[in-house]
Order: structure tokens, then sequence, then C-alpha cells
């Protein structure tokens, strides 16, 4: 895969730009977007420098942290055998005894679950600017209560955002399952082809769903070949009040999202000490 080095060289713009190591020790320079043309082109030369072997995915961040792109399921954790061990013996078990999980595969189910809020080993990505242009200009505040997460999405306060491409090796399709796609070192899930849309939630948010193919895949920033800094303040100016760039809109209600309703019926409930370690089907507000 190619990382973007000399994007100041493709568009007339005064691009600036620094440097930043990331976690796997892979050094990656953050060019600094005060224009949505030069968002577009940017994207557009990672995915062309990269085009034939990878295809580009974009994920909107409001914070770099550290260099670090660790799944949720790992995040705070060190025994990862252990971790994943357990997670395998929970989904096991929710595939045994949820009824609606009955028409899917494990490797649909994670990622779908991934997306209304339990912890997995897949990364949420997007192809869509607008949509990881939302993400990067918001953050989500959550509280456990009972059994359940709920989370509020609120402007990013802070002054810069993010949109992370990242290149997946996952570029032939699974014969025998809609939206898998595979390849030496990823695998890739969209979240349109493989489940129907009254899961409404990820059709909503163009979602597709990345995960290594290592066994523990803990950090996925070697995966990182771009990063754009995008000022907050101009990054909202730029979404404006589209209806469809909305809490309302990408996180419908289960009143319009019949699968998340069927989730929140099915998904057993948990205390919190297992909320904190696998997470929950999340209630958002906003």
């Amino acid at each position: 895969m190619q990382t973007v080095y000399n994007f100041e060289r493709k568009t007339p713009s005064n691009i600036k730009w620094d440097e930043i190591t990331l976690n796997c020790g892979k050094s990656v320079r953050i060019y600094t977007i005060e224009s949505i043309h030069d968002l577009t082109q940017y994207i557009g030369f990672a995915k062309y420098i990269n085009k034939g072997e990878y295809n580009v995915f974009l994920r909107g961040q409001p914070d770099l942290y550290s260099g670090k792109m660790i799944p949720s399921l790992y995040r705070g954790k060190t025994n990862l055998s252990t971790t994943t061990t357990k997670y395998g013996q929970r989904m096991n078990s929710l595939i045994k005894n949820c009824p609606v999980f009955s028409d899917y595969k494990r490797n649909i189910m994670e990622p779908m679950l991934q997306h209304y809020g339990v912890k997995t080993t897949y990364l949420d990505v997007v192809d869509n600017v607008w949509v990881a242009l939302w993400f990067a200009l918001h953050q989500a505040k959550t509280k456990c209560i009972n059994s359940h997460e709920y989370v509020y999405y609120c402007d990013n306060e802070k002054t810069d955002s993010f949109i992370i491409l990242l290149a997946s090796d996952a570029i032939i399709p699974c014969d025998k399952q809609d939206g898998i796609y595979r390849g030496t070192c990823t695998s890739l899930v969209d979240l349109r082809k493989a489940v129907p849309s009254y899961f409404l939630r990820p059709h909503a948010q163009h979602a597709y769903m990345l995960r290594k193919n290592d066994e523990y895949p803990s950090d996925y920033s070697d995966l990182i070949v771009g990063i754009a800094r995008i000022p907050t303040d101009l990054g909202i100016k730029w979404l404006g009040n589209n209806e469809f760039l909305s809490v309302r809109s990408l996180f419908p209600a289960p009143y319009f999202d019949s699968g998340y309703a069927k989730l929140l019926h099915d998904y057993p409930n948990s205390d919190q000490s297992t909320i904190q370690q696998y997470g929950s089907i999340q209630i958002i507000s906003d």
C-alpha cells in the first residue's frame, strides 16, 4: 500500500503538513485541509495511488488518539487471548439463543452488532466523505444505566477534527455471501449488501466494517495511508444543516429502524461491568 507523502505538489493550494508516528511505528503526514476541493482531491489521490490492489476507506475521528487504531473489544485490554476466548463464547451463545441472529452467520452478525454498539474486533469505516466528516466533527458522550449504554452526540470540542484514510486488500467478493470481501491481510463487510434495510442504521451511514485477518487484530494503524486535519469550525460550516447528516437521520429511532427494535428486544440484558467489557445495544439521544 502507498501512503500519501507529496499531496502538497498536487494542488494549487498552500497546503500545510506535519508528521505523526503511528502506533505501528510508521510515519504519516497529516495534511491540514481548508477547502472542500482539497479534501475531495486528497481522498481521491489516496484512492488513485492504491488502485488495483487496495480500496481506501474513510474513518472520521474527533482525535488521533496518539496514533493508535485499536478496535473497541481490545481497548484498555492487555490479555488479548483471554478477552478473545470469552468474547467468542459470548458470540456463540448469542447465535444459539437470540432469534434475531438465526438468519446470519457470525462474520455478518458481529459487524452488524458493532454498528449498534457492541464491542468487536471490527473497525467502522465508510466510503462517503460527508458521513466521515460528520463523525470527525462530533464526539460521543456515554453513560451506563441499568442494562444499556446511553449515547449523546455533541460537536467536537477540539480545534481540529480528522478524517483517516485506511487501505484494505479485501477486494475479492465472497462467492457464497453477499457483501463479504476478502484479501490476504484484511476482510471487509459492506453492511448495505450483507443485511436488509430494515436494519436501517448501517444503510443510513453507508457502513463498511473492516477486520484484519490476524488472530488478535489489536491495532489497525499500519493500514493508515493518509490523515486529513480539518479545522472543526470550518468543517461544521461545510456540513451546514443537512437533514441527512443529523443524529435522527444517521441513528434512526427504533420506530423507523425495525432491526434496531428487534435487537433491543432480543439482545440479553447485562450488568454495567459486562457492558464496559462487551458493550450493549446503545440508546442514542440528540
